[in-house]
């Protein structure tokens, strides 16, 4: 548009005698034709990538997403970009596109794009497209990418002081005792397997294990039934500090979520499993399973620390 305007303007002014004034415009023409020629030349030889700091951040962290730009040569003037980018949320099932404006010459490296996080998800940073003008600033070029990083957003997680308290508190009774590992003492447990030492310390019946036992695992059921959608986040903090809690007391875990079952047994694994929690959703648990414990959530409880300090396992 602009250039057939310039164009237009330039022979009006030379058919009707103005010389000085076409001569101008047939300049700025040139400086356009010039501009627009080195801004098809920079459109094939940019490279526009993107990475992040960490693919891998807490619920309330910023994404933080560094431009990496090459390729070109700078001009006097710094260059403007206009970055367009997607992030997707896994769990939730939104999209939301982003423009924003970014100022780069080869002297610069601390480029930053952020996106703050405020729940817990697996969500998709898809890079789309760059946009500049020419010398000009007449003409504006777009180029297209295409690039995609995936970024797990963790849930928040406390401890539970009361259940830490009463660990450590058995820890210290056992010490000075010799047996491969106890329970508690459940009704039909033979008084020969009965630890009487730890009973004279801690005044609480316990028994040793057998091996079988010893490989035992607490099943878990995570359901998202009568959570509000505000909670959900508030809800997987909850899951994460009960998971943590067990693993750190080295009790292996089974967690159900809907036709799925994970066997949780190093820390390692927390990313794979949610990961898959966020990419598969959540339905009701398909399957009956004995002596399952279901981690819930009452709608009335703010204090989400609080409460899981206080919490009985």
């Amino acid at each position: 548009m602009y250039f057939f305007v310039i164009v237009f303007e330039a022979v009006y002014w030379i058919i009707y005698g103005n010389w000085i004034g076409g001569c101008l415009m047939a300049s700025l023409f040139l400086i356009l034709i010039y501009s627009i020629s080195r801004c098809k030349k920079e459109e094939k030889q940019l490279e526009f990538k993107a990475n992040v700091q960490e693919r891998i951040i807490t619920q309330g962290e910023m994404i933080k997403i560094i431009p990496e730009i090459s390729g070109i040569n700078t001009r006097n003037d710094d260059y403007i970009f206009e970055v367009e980018y997607e992030i997707e949320s896994k769990f939730y099932g939104t999209k939301n596109k982003i423009r924003q404006k970014i100022r780069w010459n080869q002297k610069i490296d601390n480029l930053l794009l952020t996106e703050e996080m405020k729940k817990c998800d697996h969500v998709v940073f898809r890079l789309i497209s760059v946009s500049w003008e020419d010398l000009t600033g007449i003409y504006k070029i777009k180029k297209y990418l295409q690039q995609e990083i995936r970024i797990l957003v963790m849930p928040h997680s406390y401890e539970l002081g009361t259940m830490n308290d009463r660990l450590k508190k058995m820890n210290s009774c056992e010490q000075g005792f010799e047996y491969d590992g106890v329970r508690k003492y459940r009704e039909g447990d033979r008084l020969s397997r009965i630890h009487w030492n730890l009973y004279a310390t801690s005044r609480d019946l316990w028994v040793r294990k057998n091996e079988d036992e010893a490989q035992e695992s607490v099943k878990i059921a995570i359901s998202l039934k009568d959570i509000n959608k505000d909670r959900i986040s508030d809800y997987f903090a909850v899951v994460y500090s009960v998971l943590l809690f067990y693993m750190n007391a080295g009790v292996n875990q089974e967690i159900y979520y809907g036709n799925h079952m994970f066997l949780l047994k190093y820390i390692e694994q927390y990313e794979e499993l949610f990961t898959d929690i966020f990419e598969c959703g959540i339905s009701e648990i398909s399957m009956e399973i004995p002596n399952i414990q279901a981690i819930t959530l009452d709608d009335n409880i703010k204090n989400i620390q609080k409460y899981l300090y206080e919490m009985e396992l």
